[in-house]
């Protein structure tokens, strides 16, 4: 079983805070982390409230 964590970050799109609980691994899914072409870090996780992973964006990751 993942350590579940909190992912925080600014939505653009919506023009709001996010504040999700997820994990890094679920079911065959694995996240990963990178920085896109702009210089923005990007972090790709499960949401197990919504049950479809998520992509923060210059977002922070904390204890759930």
């Amino acid at each position: 079983m993942s350590i579940i964590k909190k992912f925080t970050w600014f939505m653009k799109s919506r023009k709001k805070h996010a504040t999700c609980r997820g994990v890094d691994e679920h079911e065959g899914f694995v996240s990963r982390q990178w920085t896109d072409l702009k210089g923005n870090s990007c972090y790709n996780f499960w949401d197990i409230d919504a049950n479809h992973p998520r992509t923060m964006v210059n977002g922070k990751v904390g204890k759930s």
